[in-house]
């Protein structure tokens, strides 16, 4: 137990004590808790302290290890009660991780008067502020997930945004006492609610644990940018400001960087019949990005992109000029390179939610509608009204062909895209939408994503909708 140490606490004669800006000096300057702990520390580094019991138990929490020689680095680090500091609740080794910075650094992210850029200095740059060093080189990673799918089917998902150094190494996880373990909690208290939902979509796991993957990206490569220092905010840091700004800084270069689209106006687009050329590939990215891009291949189908960029100036204000790769090679094959599409399973395919099997030529006559999630697996299927089901017996479709196109039909009546973009089939709805097959899938208005609030558990139906929602979903004919 804690309260049975007996320490001498007291700062040893002769050593001076070091601000080190760790969690035990945030443990002891939360807001909640300043003025108290500014009392404490005035008397600590004068008076004998015998018991940890007589320390603040908060102080003893943040401060392990060495509880002496960190409070006393701590306390040497609280100012004046003058000193403001914000509280922004945390899950990484401290419950507070707010923090103020000592006397002599700029107020807020530093102004880079004459910014230099990034992998073009001749001689050591000393402000790594305004200069991102040794990480030089920024890379903004995507991801094209097939097995699982990930994020909607018309567009890459992020990886993350990478500091290399200028000749393709990299350091990695650079700062342990700031490898958070709560980015959305502190996406929240910023109030960048828009920010997470943009990331709940576009920033996905494949393994369905979106929280976890920031919290990686964050710590291993976030940590390792010189500009996002916490010394970089000087005295109008209020904790945590960098994390904010690596993911609106990462989400705002990958709106930028359509790769579905870029692609597809080259006519490149998922196929599972189709195959493209590297040359192809890199063509249609280099002349969007001006530079070439980093590509990479799994079992011979493109999974990935890296963006290369140079900053001039810090990461936060500065301007990401793009760049040729720093020492990466494209590992994708010169032919043959696959580009798969998401969400795709064979119409065979009977999974779990009591489908049958039969099989035949999509979209013509009866059939039933089968539901596909992200972990490619089969989960239940459309019933008559048009909603989602995982339970249950799936409606018989009818469906009949449009030109190019087909109309469908159940038991309630026809099937249309309504005005909220929700799909429905009911007697009163006016026939005339036209869908299509999309690589095997449903598609409507060239895209064969829909979406839902979640994936229905039991007797709850899920409706469907065109428009972005928390659940991707695909459907795909089976013909009776």
């Amino acid at each position: 137990m804690r309260s049975s140490l007996f320490l001498s606490l007291a700062l040893p004669a002769g050593i001076a004590a070091s601000c080190n800006a760790d969690n035990c000096l945030r443990a002891l300057r939360a807001t909640a808790r300043l003025e108290a702990a500014q009392s404490f520390c005035a008397t600590f580094t004068t008076a004998s302290v015998t018991e940890t019991s007589a320390i603040p138990s908060y102080a003893v929490a943040g401060c392990t290890g060495n509880v002496a020689s960190r409070v006393s680095s701590a306390c040497s680090c609280i100012s004046t009660p003058s000193t403001t500091s914000t509280f922004v609740p945390s899950t990484s080794t401290s419950t507070s991780v707010a923090t103020s910075t000592p006397t002599g650094f700029p107020t807020g992210p530093k102004d880079c008067l004459d910014p230099q850029l990034s992998c073009h200095n001749t001689t050591a740059v000393a402000d790594l502020c305004c200069f991102n060093a040794p990480g030089g080189q920024l890379l903004q990673t995507q991801f094209w997930d097939t097995s699982p799918s990930t994020g909607p089917n018309n567009s890459w998902t992020i990886h993350g945004l990478w500091p290399d150094h200028c000749d393709g190494t990299y350091d990695a996880n650079c700062d342990p006492s700031r490898e958070f373990t709560n980015i959305t909690a502190i996406l929240e208290y910023y109030n960048k609610t828009d920010l997470l939902t943009y990331m709940n979509t576009y920033w996905k796991d494949y393994q369905g644990n979106d929280e976890s993957f920031w919290e990686h990206e964050w710590g291993k490569h976030g940590t390792c940018i010189s500009t996002l220092e916490p010394s970089c905010y000087g005295g109008g840091y209020k904790g945590q400001e960098e994390v904010v700004e690596y993911f609106e800084q990462t989400v705002g270069l990958f709106g930028g960087l359509d790769s579905y689209s870029i692609l597809a106006n080259a006519g490149i687009l998922p196929s599972r019949s189709q195959t493209y050329t590297l040359l192809e590939i890199q063509s249609a990215l280099t002349t969007f990005h001006s530079q070439p891009v980093t590509l990479g291949c799994s079992s011979g189908a493109l999974d990935e992109i890296w963006y290369h960029f140079n900053v001039l100036g810090s990461v936060q204000t500065g301007s990401f000029i793009p760049a040729p790769p720093d020492g990466s090679k494209s590992d994708c094959p010169a032919t043959g390179i696959k580009y798969l599409p998401k969400y795709q399973a064979t119409p065979t395919s009977t999974g779990t939610g009591g489908g049958p099997t039969g099989t035949g030529v999509p979209y013509v006559g009866k059939g039933y509608l089968n539901a596909f999630t992200g972990d490619g697996g089969k989960k239940g299927c459309l019933i008559s009204a048009g909603t989602w089901y995982t339970t249950g017996t799936c409606a018989t479709y009818n469906a009949v062909t449009v030109g190019d196109g087909f109309t469908l039909t159940s038991s309630k009546g026809p099937c249309t895209v309504q005005g909220d973009d929700s799909f429905s089939c009911a007697a009163p709805n006016a026939a005339g939408t036209v869908f299509r097959a999309l690589n095997g899938s449903l598609a409507y208005a060239g895209s064969s994503n829909f979406y839902a609030a979640a994936v229905p558990v039991g007797s709850v139906q899920q409706k469907v909708f065109t428009r972005v929602d928390a659940v991707p979903v695909s459907f795909v004919w089976q013909s009776l």
